[in-house]
Order: structure tokens, then sequence, then C-alpha cells
């Protein structure tokens, strides 16, 4: 006799995410189907209409649930304290504009199984990209720095979808430093620093035509995020 299904938390940050949402909700509606799951918007001080749109949704998503703030604590701030919340072992997070193939998330609680982090990756060799000559070449530069810096095996940091086993990354949240878009290359590298499994996968992906990532005013930003983590886990090594 088979065990109860085990409850999967997909946790979906938004900040002004009204073009996307209600498309988003349906698509994980029509490919879950009947399986255990729960819903957490993570909701990050949204100044359009996303908060209406989801009170208008919620009848026909009674597995959601909606993390709101009125203040922006930022995208890494409003993960962590979904993933706290969340009531699956398994968490796994997805950018709202569905720029991840939503479909993916089978392949992802599949390799989760024997893993601690799952992290898609769009440079690994199969997956299917299609973004602007800019972004991809930011990328691959970013990456490059991530690896030498911080000795990473991972060849995609920033990918807006990856999956967690709870248990597994809490004692790591209250590490992280950063509270928005460095977030998830500092959880890479400090779970790999302490020993956690992370599997990276290929997948399909494809760069929304509004996206709120800003590669050069966000260029910066990284880059000095980059470095005062290099200096904060080389001083603590020396200290």
């Amino acid at each position: 006799m088979q065990g109860k299904e085990e409850q999967v938390s997909i946790i979906i940050p938004i900040y002004n995410g009204e073009a996307h949402v209600q498309n988003a909700l349906s698509q994980l509606k029509e490919k879950m189907g009947g399986r255990n799951y729960e819903i957490i918007i993570a909701e990050d001080g949204s100044t359009d209409r996303t908060l209406e749109i989801l009170a208008r949704l919620a009848p026909e998503f009674p597995q959601m649930r909606i993390l709101s703030s009125k203040n922006r604590l930022g995208r890494g701030k409003s993960l962590s304290d979904a993933i706290v919340a969340s009531k699956g072992e398994i968490s796994l997070y997805m950018d709202v504009d569905a720029a991840t193939e939503i479909s993916e998330i089978f392949k992802a609680l599949e390799e989760i199984r024997d893993a601690d982090i799952v992290t898609g990756s769009r440079l690994l060799l199969g997956s299917h990209v299609s973004r602007s000559f800019t972004r991809e070449l930011f990328s691959r530069g970013y990456n490059l720095l991530i690896r030498f810096l911080f000795n990473s095996k991972l060849h995609d940091h920033q990918c807006g979808f990856k999956a967690f086993r709870k248990s597994s990354i809490l004692p790591i949240l209250p590490l992280i430093k950063d509270r928005h878009w460095f977030w998830d290359t500092e959880l890479l590298v400090l779970a790999q620093r302490k020993g956690l499994r992370v599997k990276e996968i290929p997948v399909e992906w494809k760069e929304g035509s509004d996206s709120t990532v800003r590669v050069f005013q966000d260029a910066f930003y990284m880059f000095k995020q980059m470095a005062l983590l290099f200096f904060d886990l080389n001083l603590k090594r020396t200290a």
C-alpha cells in the first residue's frame, strides 16, 4: 500500500506581476493536476493591481496562500520567508513570468530525491534558451567569475528556478545577507561550502519582454555583492 503523496510547496515571488500572475497560476493548475501541492505567493510590496487580481483569483485556487508585505522586503528576503512558511519538505520556486517552462517542475522533483538543492541552468548542454545577446554575455561573464572566486562547481547561479529540501537549507537561510537578486548566488555558494548536494539541470527558458532585471543598472549591484561575499568569506577563514 502506497503512502500519501508528499506535499510540494511551489513558491512564486511577485513584485508588480499583474501582467503574469493569472497565466502563471492557470499553467500551474493545468500542469500539476491532482497532485498534492500548495502555492505560496511571496508578494513583495507591489504597487500595481497584483493583490487585487490575486483576491479575485483566490476562490479558483484553494491551495494558494498569499504572504504579502506592505513595504518591499527584497526578492531574496521574500523567498526566504516563504520557504520558512512552507508546509512541504520539498519547496520549489519559479518566477511569475514563467520564463522557465513550467513542465520542468517534474524534472526538478525527480532530481531532488537524492539532492538538497536542484537548480535550473541555462548554461548546461541540453538547455534551450532564448534571450538577448547582452544578457547572454553578462550571464556567462558573471558565472565564470563566481566559479573562479568561490570555486563553485555550478554553471548558472541566477536562474529563477530552484527546488529545495527544506530541512537542508533552513540552517543556511539566516546566513544569507543579500535580500534581493544576489540571494540565489549567495545561497548556492554557501550551500556548496556547507557540503550540501546541489544538482544542476538543463531547462527550457525564455526571456520575458518586460523582465524586471535591468542588465546594466543591476550589474554594479551584483558585482558589489560578489565582492562583499568574497571578502566576508575570506575574512572569516583567516580570522
